[in-house]
């Protein structure tokens, strides 16, 4: 079914040749496209803590911004999901948004965080370490 659906990307991400992962985008409506938000970004405890998250999400990004061009990539976690905080803040995300008590968890309610980082941030961060230049550039 996700083959279907245009409007969505879904990438696995690889460990040693198995399956460690998976990354789920969406795109923008029409008739704008012009960016994406992280719908899923799930990665096995067993590979926690090798970089791994980082690597693919950064990959992911690279794809978004330099290939597809895109202007703005957002995505949302619990304040409590500190690898996700630590991966968003390294790649540029910036908060835009702290919902209050969105999620029940153990007994409790916990907040969600929103974040989004945008195209002069992403060219700002990474324009010396770009493994190839976007596309439309000479």
């Amino acid at each position: 079914e996700q083959t279907k659906d245009k409007n969505s990307v879904l990438w696995s991400i690889d460990a040693d040749g198995r399956l460690a992962g998976l990354v789920r985008a969406g795109f923008g409506w029409e008739p704008h496209r012009d960016g994406a938000h992280i719908d899923q970004f799930i990665l096995d405890p067993d590979v926690w803590h090798q970089g791994l998250g980082f690597d693919a999400a950064l990959a992911l990004h690279r794809y978004f911004f330099d290939y597809l061009d895109l202007r703005r990539v957002s995505v949302n976690f619990t304040v409590e999901d500190t690898g996700a905080k630590k991966i968003a803040e390294k790649l540029g995300y910036v908060v835009f948004a702290h919902k209050h008590q969105v999620h029940y968890r153990d007994g409790g309610y916990v907040d969600e965080l929103e974040l989004v980082v945008d195209r002069p941030q992403w060219d700002t961060r990474w324009s010396g370490e770009r493994e190839y230049q976007p596309l439309g550039t000479a």
